[in-house]
């Protein structure tokens, strides 16, 4: 903004003012400058030039501008030094951020990708567990069968073996009675 103001201003006391209003300057900077524009102002009213102020005043303040012309040049140099510094202190820190959330991602990546072979071989073992539970599920149906069957069958002889222990017992009987 304060460049677009020196481009507008319409004499070199103007583009002091604008320089002054954007407060780039020191106190004393800015003092010597009103004092030079106070001076510029009364030597342009008497000259058909304006912004030439007359010799004998400019060899007299020539000193005091030049000195605060150099001031501001090594404050802007100084400032740009400061901003250049700024500059790369702030591309190194993004550099180093950058390579940390790069490494991130690796490990990141890496850990997703043992994730997805457990996962994968925890699949395979589920299945072949729910194969061995649909086998075993049919075996014990099956033998759930096989015992209803021998305990029928156990029974039968038991019963068997019961008519003919009584019938033994009265032969027995009928034997010794005889």
């Amino acid at each position: 903004a304060s460049m677009l103001q020196l481009k507008n201003a319409a004499s070199l006391s103007q583009a002091l003012r604008a320089m002054v209003d954007v407060a780039v300057m020191s106190s004393s900077d800015v003092s010597r400058l009103q004092a030079f524009i106070q001076s510029s102002q009364g030597a342009e009213g008497d000259d058909a030039e304006p912004g030439a102020p007359a010799a004998a005043v400019y060899e007299s303040k020539a000193g005091g501008i030049v000195d605060t012309l150099k001031d501001l040049q090594e404050k802007a140099e100084d400032q740009l030094e400061a901003a250049r510094k700024k500059e790369v202190a702030a591309a190194q820190n993004f550099e180093l951020r950058k390579q940390a959330l790069d490494d991130e991602i690796r490990f990141a990546k890496r850990d997703m990708e043992q994730a997805k072979k457990g996962i994968a071989s925890y699949a395979e073992k589920k299945s072949t567990a729910e194969g061995e539970l649909q086998k075993s599920t049919k075996d014990l149906v099956a033998d759930g069968g096989t015992k209803s069957a021998l305990r029928h069958e156990c029974m039968a002889k038991a019963e068997d073996f019961a008519t003919e222990t009584k019938s033994r017992a009265e032969g027995l009987n009928a034997i010794a009675a005889a």
